[in-house]
């Protein structure tokens, strides 16, 4: 359930980030609040290839990237590509690039210095321009990332694009799934 509370969250940050970039300036306002979905049955997997790798090292992984591409009934398809390093440590450093119908944004965090950025499609912006809670930021894309590393830790096979369901809701496809991939610090700054 949780991960589709992050679907909301990001759609509000999106939003917001593309009106301070449209505007050229913003001021902390509201924190969004999330809508959250509740599916009428459980998750279905489906597996489309042979495995390739062993399931239990994202479960043991320092570093991880992967690629999801989320299709929900009537709201169209979105892509995320998720990167992490320093997994399990108060040091996560985070990142994550997101194509959306019309949108394109990307959003850094991390968690070693506290410091974070979302781009807009147009520029740059650090996060304390825009809100003024750190902690409350974190926590919301680190359990993001949680919720969609479970999953793999949990019921994945090694299979390259492994899909579940969300009956009523849609589908996720994990793909070009990297356990602890050597990701260098610029990968966590603004491009």
């Amino acid at each position: 359930m949780k991960r589709f509370t992050v679907v909301s969250l990001i759609f509000a940050l999106v939003i917001s980030i593309t009106a301070i970039g449209c505007s050229g300036g913003g001021s902390a306002g509201p924190t969004p609040q999330p809508i959250v979905a509740t599916p009428t049955q459980e998750p279905t997997q489906q597996p489309t290839a042979e495995p390739t790798e062993e399931p239990n090292q994202i479960g043991t992984a320092t570093s991880l990237d992967f690629t999801l591409e989320y299709v929900t009934e009537g709201q169209g398809t979105f892509t995320y590509q998720y990167r992490a390093r320093n997994i399990g440590t108060s040091d996560l450093d985070l990142r994550v690039d997101m194509s959306m119908p019309q949108v394109n944004a990307k959003y850094i965090l991390k968690g070693s210095t506290h410091e974070g950025w979302a781009y807009n499609g147009q520029q740059w912006v650090e996060f304390s321009m825009m809100y003024s809670n750190w902690d409350e930021f974190w926590d919301a894309w680190y359990e993001g990332f949680e919720n969609y590393q479970d999953p793999l830790v949990e019921g994945w096979t090694g299979v390259e694009g492994w899909t579940y369901t969300m009956p009523g809701i849609g589908t996720i496809t994990y793909t070009n799934i990297d356990i602890n991939p050597s990701l260098p610090d610029s990968v966590f700054q603004p491009d």
